[in-house]
């Protein structure tokens, strides 16, 4: 039988846009079954034994251990014991692009090792910040999903800063890879610049840059460049002592009655409304 990993995922109240929980239990041995990787995981053992059937080799489950799975992959999985439970962590490449983004992560000189898992040795540290993930889904606190998130960022920097940091990078890189458009735009995005100046960096043409910027993000480089600047203005309007004509200028709109006129479109007030809100 071919299962996807998803099929799993029943409760809805655990699953978000691009991150979700399950709480795995299986109460008697099974034969091996095929399945299909869908998204990357990270498993937690809590009790009992499971054999993943890689390509090239077989890799115990076991709870002295995290594992990493990369998506995309086929194995054959094979539960040993009479019973078995983990914590599986479903989550999205966009997650560990952010991450690289936001630690601004180099790649310089990284070695392309093609990694289908990456195996590490459990810590008090990391069972303590996966069992805090694992009550957050369970609880019905608002914002969940971010602290959920900032969890996984503090268990992914634990690990990049531990001695197996050279595997998890090499882990990320083949991530990155496969995401190198997306990162390398939002790494080199300039208010001020035409975000298609950023064609230069790929050695594309204008229109193979904006062919694959649609296809990445289902909307054109401007009107992208625009939202990220009236999220930018929005913010400097209501935490700034800033006129309407500075940020105006600041977030890279040449025209202030163009800049006026898309800010209410967007946020359905004027950027003088929202600086007197804020005062």
């Amino acid at each position: 039988m071919k299962v996807e990993i998803k099929d799993f995922i029943k409760d809805e109240n655990n699953t978000f846009e691009d991150i979700a929980f399950y709480n795995y239990i299986q109460k008697k041995s099974q034969h091996k079954n095929e399945i299909f990787i869908n998204t990357n995981i990270l498993i937690l053992v809590v009790r009992g034994t499971k054999i993943l059937h890689f390509k090239n080799q077989d890799v115990d489950v076991d709870k002295e251990h995290f594992l990493f799975l990369k998506s995309g992959e086929y194995i054959m999985s094979e539960v040993l014991d009479e019973y078995y439970e983990a914590m599986l962590f479903l989550y999205e490449d966009s997650l560990l692009i952010d991450f690289i983004s936001k630690y601004n992560i180099s790649f310089e000189n990284q070695r392309k090792d093609n990694f289908s898992f990456l195996k590490i040795k459990s810590s008090e540290e990391l069972n303590s910040l996966m069992k805090t993930s694992f009550g957050y889904f369970k609880s019905k606190m608002p914002n969940k999903e971010e602290l959920i998130k900032l969890k996984l960022e503090e268990a992914f920097l634990n690990i990049l800063n531990s001695s197996i940091s050279d595997d998890f990078k090499a882990l990320l890189f083949s991530v990155y890879t496969n995401n190198y458009f997306k990162v390398e735009v939002e790494r080199n995005f300039s208010y001020e610049e035409s975000i298609l100046d950023l064609k230069d960096i790929f050695n594309m043409t204008s229109l193979s840059f904006r062919e694959n910027f649609k296809k990445v993000y289902n909307t054109t480089p401007k009107k992208w460049q625009n939202i990220k600047r009236l999220e930018k203005a929005k913010i400097l309007l209501e935490n700034t002592d800033k006129n309407v004509s500075e940020v105006c200028r600041e977030v890279g709109f040449d025209n202030l009655s163009w800049f006026v006129q898309v800010f209410k479109k967007q946020y359905k007030q004027t950027p003088k409304q929202i600086k007197n809100n804020k005062n």
